[in-house]
């Protein structure tokens, strides 16, 4: 895939995640980060917005007590708690399906990525 593309894409579902408008921990309103639950290497839910939390800077990388990428295993808990078992067994289910994207899927995912 091209990098513009995918750059294209990563701008696209990062605002999308973002106009949640708060963290979805904290309730914080900035600033806001974009966050993979899957990282950004498992390309299969890279841009599912499924995929991604809402988060304030502190609950996303910089606080010690709770933090998506200091406190892994704290945030994965809460992330189910939040949004339940099915939703996690789904989004693993979807991240270990292997996926070969087109040229026409990339359209598709970025028109998925902006749908009401």
């Amino acid at each position: 895939m091209k990098r513009a593309l995918s750059k294209k894409l990563d701008t696209a579902w990062s605002k999308r995640i973002r106009q949640y408008g708060q963290c979805e921990a904290c309730n914080k309103t900035k600033p806001l980060h974009a966050h993979h639950f899957h990282g950004r290497r498992c390309f299969s839910v890279r841009w599912d917005l499924n995929n991604g939390f809402c988060l304030c800077a502190g609950c996303h990388v910089y606080s010690n007590k709770f933090s998506a990428h200091i406190t892994p295993s704290e945030f994965t808990f809460w992330a189910i708690e939040q949004r339940g078992q099915e939703w996690y067994d789904d989004l693993t289910l979807k991240k270990n399906t292997p996926q070969k994207f087109t040229d026409a899927d990339y359209d598709l995912i970025y028109a998925s990525i902006w749908e009401v």
